[in-house]
């Protein structure tokens, strides 16, 4: 029997009984080599402080093993450290009861940490210890790994325009069934899904405020109703940029990135997190920036503190979540041709061209692409990863 690791919670035990038979002691004897006349010879015993033979302490205290290997957590199971105190003596005949508790669960490390009692038919405690339990993963055949064929199901959080509308239409082309969401822009987010439905792609769409937790969760509801389920998040709204002094700022200037980029952030993923669990695997990509890596652009603070603030959730999530099969990753653009940056003057446009190896500034598509390999069974290893789009103007 085998329970997978996700499933155990505090105070999830098992056990089992066994009667120790002269043959146990002597195979155990056969074994080890520890053949001590305490536990083999009569005479020898009856003229100890114990009276008649004791069986090795380790006998009984082996069959914790058992319990580990074939119950708690059985199936993969590495015993890697115990201690025990041997309270009384084990006489061959004793019907022993041998039960393991789970008291600490440490999910990075897929480690249990279990209180372990032996009694004797008499209900008194002869063994007990703690121990710890590492569950290992199983690498089973390729073609028994869990990657759902039927449905691709994407959600892009900001897909009216830009790089979230891109990134649905090459998303639907590769046979994603998407979902977009839009604060305001109606017309946009109808534009995508006529150009989807051209291409005979499936694709709806919804209004939705990702600063309202409520709003966020009734929408990504629907959206689970309507596709059955949801494995991939790509979180690309973002608030306009406007170039500021420092100390012309308010803070409602800042709260506007920050609820928009982090507060966002944290209401969508959490909404989506149940059934990534349930399913023990999905994938979040959020947008990120080249200003969050290098030299921030000059005036753009409030935008690039949410950006770099945006780039730490994802390495924090992914160290949660990866033990679950949740994969979070960034694509971090550089400047690209979307409506974010309508408002750069032409001469800002054509100096960072030049400081561009590839001599172009990106297109929606570039970054669509990128993000669509990060959701990919090519990427089924990679988490807490940027992927810079950028054509070389920043070399890490």
């Amino acid at each position: 029997m085998s329970v997978h690791f996700n499933e155990y919670k505090i105070g999830d035990s098992a056990k089992l009984t066994h009667i120790i038979t002269e043959s146990d002691v002597q195979k155990f004897v056969e074994l080890t080599g520890d053949d001590n006349p305490l536990h083999i010879n009569k005479n020898f015993a009856k003229n100890t402080v114990f009276k008649d033979i004791v069986a090795h302490g380790m006998l009984g205290a082996s069959f914790i093993s058992t319990l580990i290997g074939k119950y708690i957590p059985g199936e993969g199971a590495l015993w890697i450290s115990q201690n025990f105190e041997f309270m009384l003596p084990i006489r061959i005949g004793d019907e022993l009861t041998i039960e393991a508790k789970v008291i600490e669960k440490h999910d990075s490390q897929q480690i249990l940490v279990l209180e372990a009692e032996i009694t004797n038919q008499h209900k008194q405690i002869v063994v007990k210890g703690i121990g710890k339990v590492k569950q290992l993963q199983i690498n089973k055949p390729k073609n028994e790994t869990k990657i759902p064929d039927a449905k691709n199901i994407a959600v892009i959080i900001g897909g009216s325009r830009g790089i979230g509308a891109a990134t649905a239409e090459y998303l639907a082309k590769k046979g994603y069934h998407v979902a977009i969401t839009y604060l305001k822009d109606k017309a946009g987010a109808e534009s995508v899904l006529e150009s989807i439905h051209k291409q005979d792609g499936n694709a709806i769409a919804f209004p939705m405020d990702v600063r309202d937790k409520n709003n966020v969760k009734t929408i990504l509801n629907k959206i689970y109703q309507h596709f059955g389920t949801i494995t991939n998040l790509i979180y690309c709204a973002t608030s306009k940029i406007i170039a500021t002094d420092f100390n012309e700022l308010e803070q409602k200037d800042f709260e506007e990135h920050f609820n928009t980029q982090i507060i966002g952030a944290f209401n969508c993923v959490q909404c989506v997190l149940k059934t990534f669990i349930e399913n023990k695997q999905g994938s979040v990509v959020f947008i990120g920036s080249i200003a969050a890596d290098g030299t921030p652009p000059l005036k753009w603070s409030a935008y690039t503190t949410a950006k770099a603030a945006l780039h730490s959730l994802a390495k924090s999530l992914a160290l949660e979540y990866g033990p679950q099969g949740i994969r979070f990753n960034i694509v971090s653009p550089g400047m690209t041709e979307t409506g974010l940056i309508a408002d750069i003057p032409e001469k800002t446009r054509l100096l960072t061209k030049m400081q561009i190896p590839l001599r172009r500034l990106a297109q929606p598509e570039d970054i669509a692409s990128a993000v669509e390999f990060l959701l990919s069974r090519n990427a089924n290893h990679i988490t807490g990863e940027t992927l810079r789009v950028y054509g070389g103007q920043l070399m890490l």
